[in-house]
Order: C-alpha cells, then sequence, then structure tokens
C-alpha cells in the first residue's frame, strides 16, 4: 500500500514538472512577476542566462514584455550564491546536473567541489545499484533447479561479488577525497 502511495506521489509530480517545463509563467505571472526576484530566483537555482528564452516564450503568448534588465540584474546575484563550493558538494553530493552555468570567475571552486560530491553519489548509486543485483541474484539461486542452471547462477553471483567489492573501493576512495576536500577546503568558505 505504501510503494503504491509513493508511486502516486512520484508519477504526480513528474505530471507538474513536465507541465512546469512546457511553460515558466501563466498569464497573471507575466503582467505582475517581479523580474529581479524572478532572476534571482533562477540563478540560485543554477539555472543558466538562456533559461530567460522560457519566459520569453511563456510571456509572448501574451503580448507581455519581459524585463530583461532586471532579470539579468537578479540572476547575477542568485547565481552567486549558488555557485559556492559549499552548494557545489552539496549538489554534486545529491547527484543533480549542473547546467555549467556559473560565471567564469567563480565556477572553479563550484566546479571542483560539485566533481568531489558527484564522485561520491555516483559510487554510491553504483554500489547501491550492484548490491541489489547481487540480491537479486541470491533470489535466484534459491529458486533455481539442480544442475547446470544452478552452477550458472553462482557464476554470475561470484562475478557480481567481484564487481562489489570493486565499487565498494570506488566508494571508500570517493568519501576519502571528499573528506580530504572538506579538510583542506572547508576552512576557507
Amino acid at each position: 500500500m505504501q510503494a503504491l502511495r509513493s508511486g502516486k506521489l512520484v508519477a504526480g509530480l513528474v505530471a507538474v514538472l513536465s507541465l512546469s517545463a512546457c511553460a515558466t509563467l501563466n498569464e497573471t505571472q507575466c503582467e505582475t512577476v517581479n523580474w529581479s526576484d524572478l532572476g534571482r530566483s533562477d540563478g540560485a537555482a543554477g539555472r543558466s542566462t538562456s533559461y530567460i528564452q522560457r519566459h520569453r516564450e511563456a510571456c509572448v503568448k501574451y503580448n507581455l514584455p519581459v524585463d530583461e534588465n532586471a532579470w539579468r540584474s537578479g540572476w547575477e546575484d542568485g547565481i552567486r550564491r549558488y555557485c559556492t563550493p559549499e552548494n557545489g558538494l552539496s549538489v554534486g553530493r545529491e547527484g543533480r546536473s549542473y547546467a555549467n552555468s556559473c560565471p567564469a570567475q567563480i565556477a572553479p571552486g563550484f566546479e571542483n567541489a560539485y566533481r568531489v560530491g558527484k564522485r561520491v553519489h555516483d559510487a554510491q548509486s553504483d554500489y547501491d545499484r550492484l548490491k541489489s543485483d547481487l540480491e537479486r541474484l541470491y533470489d535466484d539461486l534459491e529458486d533455481a533447479a539442480k544442475g547446470e542452471e544452478r552452477r550458472k547462477v553462482r557464476n554470475r553471483i561470484s562475478l557480481k561479488e567481484s564487481e562489489l567489492f570493486l565499487a565498494e573501493g570506488r566508494l571508500r576512495d570517493a568519501q576519502r577525497l571528499y573528506d580530504r576536500y572538506l579538510y583542506e577546503e572547508g576552512g576557507r568558505y
């Protein structure tokens, strides 16, 4: 029952997000939006400067103008809040994508931290996937008939255990790099 509710919740979120991907603003929002605040919000979300085109496409349907200068001013404030090394670690660790939106003068700090966090995320995801695969193989072994079928499943288990062992090493390495980054860079921000 819980899985069913979770599935419905995910489906609902996907539907809302896909609708919002089509149009960023409705007519009322196009008429009343504070363009500077919207730019700040877009920048703080890590959206690139090209994102204003989506707002323009939404508002042109209603023959309403976009104040690009106000939006850009807000965006510059928001993107500076987004493009911090601290946020780079967080965005990477959560496995979120990065749109290469940070200005050149502050991009290196964010991007280095993002790579460190993303490496941990990717290593953890790979480890979790392999562990799940291995659990399914153990179930397959229980269900397998005797003889050749069991031998094949055991071989697959042996290979998957080796892959899991290597993935565990990659995860430890990624976590050590993350910890070292925090130790070396943490005091700087």
